[in-house]
């Protein structure tokens, strides 16, 4: 079940605009338009469930398998020394894993978050990240 008024169902459904890397039948994968570095990419189930552990085993699987599957294409594409993941859902109520190539180890930490002078990319840099990554994915 979706929820008409959650900007990732709306994104789910093809009715906001996000730069979307994938989707298949029970997940998609769009990049984060304030990126800790570029490619930061969020997976979303395509139901609405606010909590990762609520999910039901074979959608956290499917879940799962989305994210490796990106940080694949993502670790060919940005050449980090990691990819990281990180659930917190805060910010938006709907599981989403965010996936994000790593330089350093801060990069998934409270201070990138905070980091008052991260600017966020263009839409032009996010599309052209957007075509590099798809043209990893198999």
């Amino acid at each position: 079940m979706l929820d008409p008024d959650c900007p990732f169902c709306q994104i789910v459904q093809g009715e906001s605009h996000a730069h979307v890397l994938f989707k298949d039948a029970r997940t998609t994968a769009f990049l984060d338009l304030r990126p800790i570095n570029p490619g930061h990419t969020l997976v979303v189930p395509n139901e609405h469930e606010p909590d990762f552990f609520r999910l039901p085993n074979d959608l956290y699987s499917d879940l799962m398998l989305s994210v490796k599957r990106l940080a694949t294409a993502l670790a060919a594409v940005t050449q980090p020394r990691k990819v990281g993941l990180i659930i917190a859902g805060f910010d938006v109520p709907h599981t989403h894993v965010h996936v994000v190539p790593m330089h350093d180890y801060h990069d998934i930490t409270s201070r990138a978050f905070a980091d008052p002078d991260r600017v966020p990319p263009t839409e032009k840099q996010l599309a052209e990240m957007a075509g590099r990554v798809r043209g990893e994915i198999e």
